[in-house]
């Protein structure tokens, strides 16, 4: 011991550190991500797992703005990168430089990183979708000419609704050219505007034979379109970038033209539903205001102004008679009530005494009544009143 070299912790730390960089080149690892954390300035650290073993790596801020997909726990990864040693800890991780999710090769990264990058644009933006017209007249279709797509189209647009016209812009829907004819299409179609509708179509493939409708210059063409724009590519499982700028995704070409070209056979069931429910309506309408006239005479014989002249004429009469009849019992009762008066004055009135025999004797000149004998004397003038007349008289 005396003789060995007695290393301090980071010493041997910066040992390890050296003779694993130093002889460990960048490697490409597969395996599972957990323990995901990012920090505040934006770089991520996780940790690289497989049934056995796990090792720890850290992505940068700059890098990770290169990886065109969020990164998430449980993700199956293949990373490349630097195998180097933390020393503080002495525990040695990967440097990550690149990461790529498992069994997913470069086309599909650029198809997820064209993705984010148009949809950030707002170019598949639902308040941007235009409707789809019920019956077009006209229908122009973008797709091979010798293709499965467009020979499904055709044969369900006759099938169903041969009246509506299709035009072929014949395109290439795949190859290195196919995205230019594809968005010739689409100009020729806005610049004519012949068309209501454009379909554009091609059959099912893998994602290489379906990359030219994942184009960014066939996704803003479809974007910038005036007239409204089915995508109806693939099959049902696939998805294209078309998909998500078209006015409406159909699963199938076939599909598109289900959409596209309404039967026949169920417009003419409808049309005579409609036809048979606006008849009962009318009826049920005409009904009511029969009704409602039958109604409106009556009221109206009802306020007739002339029988309403009749009825006030009718009424006066029984007003006057029953005033007349008023005043006439008012008058009876006021001459009854003054004949009682009227005796009763003459039973209380003293000339009425003189017809049964009494008389006044009056004193003149004072034309006094003489009550008493003391009232008057000896050669006074008398005047005495009877029944019929008076005469004079002296007292003796």
């Amino acid at each position: 011991m005396n003789n060995q070299h007695i290393y301090t912790v980071t010493e041997l730390s910066i040992i390890v550190k050296d003779l694993i960089e130093g002889n460990i080149p960048p490697v490409w690892v597969k395996g599972e991500i957990s323990n995901l954390s990012q920090s505040r300035k934006g770089h991520i650290y996780f940790s690289l797992k497989d049934k056995e073993s796990l090792i720890n790596c850290v992505l940068w801020r700059d890098v990770s703005y290169n990886i065109p997909f969020n990164i998430e726990n449980g993700m199956s990864v293949i990373i490349f990168g630097e195998v180097v040693v933390y020393t503080p800890q002495s525990q040695y991780q990967i440097k990550v430089y690149d990461l790529k999710p498992a069994g997913i090769g470069n086309l599909y990264l650029e198809f997820l990183r064209l993705k984010e990058k148009l949809a950030a644009e707002g170019l598949f933006d639902e308040s941007k979708k235009k409707s789809i017209p019920f019956m077009p007249r006209l229908v122009g279709v973008i797709t091979s000419s010798s293709g499965a797509a467009i020979r499904d189209i055709l044969n369900i647009s006759r099938r169903r609704n041969p009246a509506i016209r299709i035009i072929i812009f014949p395109a290439l829907v795949q190859g290195e050219e196919a995205a230019d004819t594809i968005v010739e299409g689409i100009k020729y179609f806005n610049k004519e505007k012949n068309v209501d509708l454009i379909i554009i179509s091609r059959g099912g493939g893998s994602l290489e034979d379906l990359w030219a409708f994942n184009e960014e210059k066939v996704v803003r063409a479809i974007n910038e379109s005036e007239i409204p724009i089915i995508s109806a590519v693939g099959h049902e499982i696939d998805f294209t970038l078309s998909d998500f700028a078209a006015d409406l995704r159909a699963p199938t070409p076939s599909a598109a033209a289900e959409i596209v070209f309404p039967d026949r056979k169920e417009i003419f069931n409808k049309i005579e539903y409609l036809l048979k429910r606006i008849e009962r309506d009318l009826n049920n309408l005409l009904s009511r205001y029969m009704e409602r006239s039958s109604d409106l005479k009556s009221r109206l014989y009802r306020f007739k102004p002339e029988n309403m002249i009749m009825d006030k004429v009718q009424r006066l009469d029984e007003l006057e008679i029953r005033l007349y009849n008023a005043i006439k019992k008012h008058i009876d009762t006021c001459g009854f009530k003054l004949k009682e008066i009227i005796g009763k004055l003459n039973a209380l009135n003293p000339k009425s005494v003189l017809n049964r025999g009494y008389s006044i004797v009056y004193k003149m000149p004072e034309n006094k009544i003489v009550k008493r004998c003391g009232d008057v004397k000896k050669d006074d003038s008398l005047s005495i009143e009877v029944s019929d007349g008076n005469f004079g008289a002296v007292v003796n």
